[in-house]
């Protein structure tokens, strides 16, 4: 066995083989995993293309990309791991263990703060990366059901943009656009034109591509980047009005171009869920796309503590300290910690998932005095007003 290891530029060519034989074989594979994720397997990512070799060919193969994230302002550093293959007769000899451990202690490194993984497996959650925060998924009928006024979309020109030949100014607009999202990736201008222009989540030959943007006043309201087969639509990519977006898909499914529209609404899209709950849209609650490590606990608290002065006492924020120790993550102010030992409720807490209560935490104080009611009340009234943080749908154009 060789490795774990960077790849060689010369056996990307078979760890495209190897990646394919894992996830691109079934009928009607329309592109390779090269040709979906080419920021991933691209040269300039050869040190995070991790393998083991076997009989001189890669047999084992994990890869991850690390990215800024802004929220609200602050920019956290998100790696993302997947393509995770290994050729069925080399299997159960934990080489993907040994690469998982081996990437994660590089981009710890290399400053990434938190990890999101794509996939939710055992292999995964032996590494703390675990199901965090929540979503809602809806889907867009025609029915009797649905109660949706149009009179609003009826002000704007809906169209579609071929990304292929479409104007610069149009692009402009998209940029401008996507960057006054809240919570995004950073996506660096020439970056996003690729995003674009590629086929990302259009698995099948027949999945056609189509980014429809809602205009008024020569400037771009809403824009989804959807997937279509058959007239269905998933919308994975998005920015804007997400009420607005949800009128424009009902708008294309009564113009009979479209038949149906799936997509996601994270919470704080809180008009357009209201919007839909109101309108007799169903709405289906789900954790978050594959599962989440926070990797530098305390690099990305402090990387969004400006987040935190925004929205809770300045006093507060001043005084409070995150610590990670071997008991777990956590949080100090003076004398007094407040420790989550479990991955689990520590995503809870953070990302948002189940209800967290005193008892999930340790409670020490370093002069051994007992806490009191106040004690425990300034933490759980901090935690809960600024947690869970608003985070980034990883189904976007930027899933590995």
């Amino acid at each position: 066995m060789e490795g774990p290891r960077a790849a060689k530029i010369e056996e990307l060519p078979l760890i495209e083989k190897l990646s394919n034989t894992v996830f691109r074989s079934l009928p009607g594979d329309g592109q390779t995993m090269f040709q979906e994720f080419p920021d991933l397997f691209s040269v300039e990512n050869i040190e995070n293309i991790r393998v083991i070799v076997e009989d001189g060919i890669p047999v084992s193969n994990i890869n991850y990309l690390i990215r800024p994230v802004s929220i609200y302002g602050c920019t956290v550093s998100v790696a993302s791991l997947g393509a995770v293959a290994t050729l069925e007769e080399y299997r159960g000899r934990g080489y993907a263990s040994a690469l998982l451990d081996d990437c994660i202690k590089r981009m710890s490194g290399q400053g990434a703060q938190v990890l999101l993984i794509s996939g939710n497996r055992r292999l995964y959650r032996n590494v703390g990366s675990v199901p965090a925060g929540f979503m809602y998924n809806f889907e867009i009928t025609l029915n009797d059901n649905t109660e949706v006024n149009l009179s609003e979309i009826e002000e704007y020109t809906v169209r579609e943009i071929d990304i292929e030949n479409c104007s610069s100014d149009d692009f402009y607009k998209l940029v401008k656009l996507y960057r006054n999202e809240n919570v995004r990736f950073i996506r660096g201008f020439d970056e996003f034109r690729r995003l674009l222009l590629s086929r990302k989540h259009l698995r099948k030959i027949k999945d056609e591509k189509k980014i429809i943007v809602a205009e008024k006043n020569d400037e771009f309201a809403a824009y989804m980047y959807m997937g279509v087969n058959e007239k269905n639509g998933h919308i994975y990519d998005c920015a804007g009005s997400r009420k607005l977006i949800i009128e424009t898909c009902m708008k294309l499914i009564k113009e009979n171009i479209l038949k149906k529209v799936n997509g996601r609404l994270l919470p704080y899209h809180k008009e357009a869920i209201e919007f839909c709950k109101k309108s007799n849209i169903n709405l289906k609650e789900s954790r978050l796309i594959g599962t989440i490590k926070i990797v530098d606990f305390v690099g990305f608290m402090e990387a969004i503590k400006q987040y935190f002065y925004e929205i809770y006492s300045e006093e507060f924020v001043d005084k409070i300290e995150f610590i990670n120790d071997e008991k777990g993550e956590g949080f100090k102010v003076g004398d007094k910690k407040c420790i989550v030992p479990s991955k689990e409720k520590l995503n809870d807490l953070i990302f948002g998932g189940s209800k967290i209560s005193k008892e999930d935490f340790l409670w020490e104080s370093e002069k051994g005095d007992s806490f009191r009611d106040s004690d425990y009340e300034e933490f759980m009234n901090f935690f809960e007003e600024v947690f869970p943080i608003p985070f980034v749908d990883p189904y976007s154009l930027n899933y590995i």
